[in-house]
């Protein structure tokens, strides 16, 4: 069994927000002693503020200052027990103008996120089918993972797609009484908005469907009474509606609110809505300033505010058609999105910006999908007409420099967010082609026949099983075969420098592989239930870097030259290209030392996610002459190991060498390996065809080691296969094993296949064994080093990886 370090989302979104806190975009600390909404200081530098999300600027409001001022002398700086026993007073009043704007019950938290969490488990039972769209916010996500263990049923649809979703509905109505699609009116990232209209048309049309909308984003500046995008699209709220949104942004003082369409719906939450119960409620002061905003929103004051957003909105809008910036979209509200594809090229221009005396928000994952990263501008009543000319000019100047510096193209971006470019969209320079300037050039080909062996060998091939010979073997190993997943396509990529060194050379096959692949035992065994009625449940095609047969260090660079980094950017280039023809979902670069931070923080700038691996395995301990001389190459608990656990049943085997198999010893020599592949889930692949083991059979760098057990003078009976390759270097992989389970155990059969296997490969005056990445405890006992690897992982959506992760989740609850 794996033992498999199962990452953890934490530690990779920990990754990406620390490189770019290292490069100054995220986490900085503002050291302003007063602040008028304008402009921020940053590290004593001034800079307008483009990424505040009070777009009417009522946080510095006068009399919602006072309001909060005045709380605080008639009610002190808190009131410190729960809303269950006693409200401050400030809270009815609230409540009672909250309700007036929306003409509607309301219940008032202390932010958005708990109005959430007091929601959505109070209202939603085992019976209720929830339908997330994949870029509704992440509160309203974490909501929704309280559910999970609860029996609730949880699905995901593509961005807005609402055909998607009525697929949805026509598919599991009758099962569920009520159906909730959960989105957001304005979307935080690329300030689109959902489809209000549409999706109340859809909700009329089938009963079970209900409406969960977070309109956080826009509340105050849309609206009647500033009631936000959502209620502008409706002659009040929608009789199957849920309604949240926060007071916290363009509300101008802090606190999330719930609209219900009934009263007992209201009082439910109410009543008792987890956080509402056990939570310390809204500050007075908070409470103060957010009755005062009521009173504004209530007044004709806000639209006069809502109308001068409104034109600077436009302002900027009209600027920005004349730059050649991506802008991603093209709308009313204060929220724009200028795409820079990858992290590195969204932190050197926000660092850019940030110098030159502009503060933007940088837009990474998990907020966006990785490779959709770029830069947020928000646009707010504090930016004057000639702060938002001066942006944009200047917005425009440091993304020309900056799409030169990382040597992206336009085309490139527009086409990570599967955007047609604009027809004024000029052709690219060849400046921003990877390979001008760096004098690179990249040779590919479709089958090792097209790469010289010595080359190949010299650079890769002499690392593990995938020589020259091992992949003539790949090859004629999978294709031809009756199965999807066992015909595979090759690409072998070779880039020289202008004097015609090798600096990057690496092999991938596109192939169909379980997305569960590395994920936990028990996910795996639930999965292949599932596939037992649908055998490509949860697959996907997939570019993967090296193959799925293969392990260890697939990718040669040479670090050494300037150029490596413009190399590896014209190999994504090529797996771009790629994914496009032939319509992949991922592509997975893999095997990777994970101590390797140099590598790593620049894969993560590419927007590529790692991905933790199980531990590749090595013994190098060889060119020893007896078994005693082995226990001394071991270290004090592998050599007690081996005395208990291996050595006092070796006189009990016999080990045999073949070349080649007989017909019949090589359909129990499959049988075998099949039972190691039905007994473990660890590392969870499709079976191989049976033309793997028949090529192997007639290849002479292929050997069969056969474990033969002696018991009671019986005949010697097979118990296990080692299926070993030999490469061109002395390089001695054993790359798979079959066993007996009615021994394992009780003869400690597998302990004695991996010491007659490190005994063979000395024998043969290997240089190493090459014992891949499973069963890591075992192989680490015999006296083998563990090498901690990574892969990077990037989908071609955002969607595609949420339902990656939420597929992944569900099985785990």
């Amino acid at each position: 069994m794996a033992k498999i370090r199962h990452n953890n989302m934490i530690d990779t979104v920990d990754e990406i927000f620390t490189l770019a806190r290292q490069k100054g975009s995220l986490h900085l600390y503002a050291d302003d002693e007063k602040m008028d909404g304008r402009t921020l200081s940053l590290k004593g530098q001034r800079a307008l503020h483009f990424g505040t999300c009070g777009y009417l600027g009522l946080e510095n409001h006068p009399d919602i200052k006072q309001g909060a001022i005045e709380a605080i002398e008639r009610y002190g700086t808190q009131f410190p027990m729960s809303k269950t026993y006693v409200s401050n007073p400030l809270y009815h009043e609230l409540e009672t103008l909250v309700e007036e704007m929306y003409n509607a019950p309301v219940v008032i938290s202390k932010n958005c996120t708990l109005s959430h969490l007091a929601t959505i488990p109070t209202l939603i039972r085992q019976n209720h089918l929830v339908i997330l769209d994949h870029q509704v916010h992440s509160s309203v996500q974490e909501a929704v993972k309280k559910l999970l263990s609860q029996g609730v049923t949880v699905e995901m649809i593509r961005h807005s797609n609402l055909n998607m979703l009525e697929d949805r509905i026509r598919k599991q109505r009758g099962r569920f009484e009520k159906i909730w699609y959960m989105a957001d009116g304005v979307y935080s990232m690329y300030g689109d908005f959902a489809p209000i209209k549409e999706m109340i048309s859809l909700a009329e049309k089938y009963d079970e469907l209900y409406l969960y909308v977070d309109d956080a984003h826009g509340m105050s500046w849309a609206g009647k009474h500033g009631g936000g995008y959502v209620m502008s699209q409706m002659d009040g709220l929608y009789e199957k509606m849920i309604l949240t949104a926060t007071m916290g942004k363009a509300f101008g003082a802090c606190g999330g609110l719930t609209v219900f369409p009934n009263k007992e719906w209201a009082r439910k939450v109410k009543t008792f809505g987890g956080p509402l119960t056990f939570s310390v409620q809204m500050e007075p002061p908070v409470l103060g300033a957010a009755v005062t905003s009521a009173r504004i929103h209530l007044s004709d004051e806000i639209y006069k505010y809502q109308a001068e957003l409104q034109e600077k909105i436009a302002w900027c809008n009209a600027l920005i058609k004349q730059t050649d910036v991506p802008m991603i979209t093209e709308n009313i509200s204060p929220i724009f999105y200028v795409g820079t594809g990858t992290i590195d090229f969204g932190n050197r221009l926000i660092s850019r910006l940030i110098e030159d005396g502009i503060y933007v928000n940088l837009a990474p994952f998990p907020g966006v999908p990785a490779k959709n990263t770029g830069a947020r501008i928000t646009i707010s009543r504090h930016n004057k007409l000639q702060d938002i000319e001066e942006m944009v000019d200047k917005l425009s100047t440091h993304f020309d420099a900056t799409l030169q510096e990382v040597k992206q193209t336009r085309s490139r971006i527009w086409e990570a967010f599967k955007i047609l470019p604009p027809k004024k969209e000029e052709t690219t320079p060849k400046t921003n082609n990877p390979t001008e300037g760096s004098g690179l050039t990249m040779d590919v080909h479709h089958s090792i026949k097209g790469v010289n062996p010595r080359l190949w060998d010299q650079y890769l091939g002499y690392r593990g099983m995938f020589d020259h010979n091992g992949m003539h073997f790949l090859e004629r190993s999978f294709s031809g075969n009756d199965t999807r997943e066992s015909n595979w396509e090759f690409r072998y990529y070779v880039i020289r420098d202008k004097q015609g060194a090798v600096v990057l050379m690496t092999f991938s096959v596109i192939a169909l592989y379980k997305e569960d692949m590395f994920a936990e035992v028990s996910i795996s065994k639930n999965m292949e239930e599932k596939r037992k009625d649908d055998p490509y449940y949860f697959t996907s095609k997939s570019i993967i870097m090296g193959s799925l047969f293969t392990e260890g260090d697939h990718l040669f660079i040479d670090r050494q030259n300037s150029a490596w980094q413009d190399a590896v950017k014209l190999l994504l280039e090529e797996l771009y290209k790629e994914q496009k023809v032939h319509n992949v979902k991922n592509i997975i670069l893999r095997d990777f030392d994970a101590n390797d931070a140099e590598l790593n923080e620049f894969l993560l700038g590419q927007s590529f996610v790692r991905v933790d691996m199980p531990e590749s395995c090595v013994f190098k301990d060889l060119n020893w002459h007896t078994e005693e001389d082995f226990e001394e190459v071991l270290s004090k608990k592998s050599r007690r190991h081996y005395r208990q656990k291996v050595k006092k049943f070796t006189p009990m085997y016999d080990v045999g060498i073949k070349a080649c198999l007989d017909e019949a010893e090589l359909h129990k020599a499959i049988r075998l390996f099949q039972n190691v592949k039905d007994n473990n889930f660890a590392i969870n692949s499709f079976n191989f065809p049976d033309k793997v083991f028949l090529t192997m059979n007639e290849d002479p760098h292929w050997e069969f080691l056969m474990l033969y057990l002696n018991l009671d003078g019986r005949p010697p009976h097979l118990v296990a296969v080692g299926f070993c390759h030999i490469n061109t270097d002395n390089v001695y992989s054993p790359m798979l094993i079959g066993m007996d389970y009615d021994y394992v155990f009780e003869y400690g059969v597998y302990r004695q296949a991996l010491f007659q296997m490190i005994k063979r490969a000395n024998e043969l005056g290997c240089a190493k064994v090459n014992f891949g990445i499973s069963a890591s405890v075992e192989k680490q006992r015999i006296g083998s080093k563990l090498y901690p690897k990574v892969a990077y992982f990037q989908a071609r959506d955002n969607y595609e990886a949420e339902m990656m992760s939420a597929t992944i989740a569900l099985e785990r609850a």
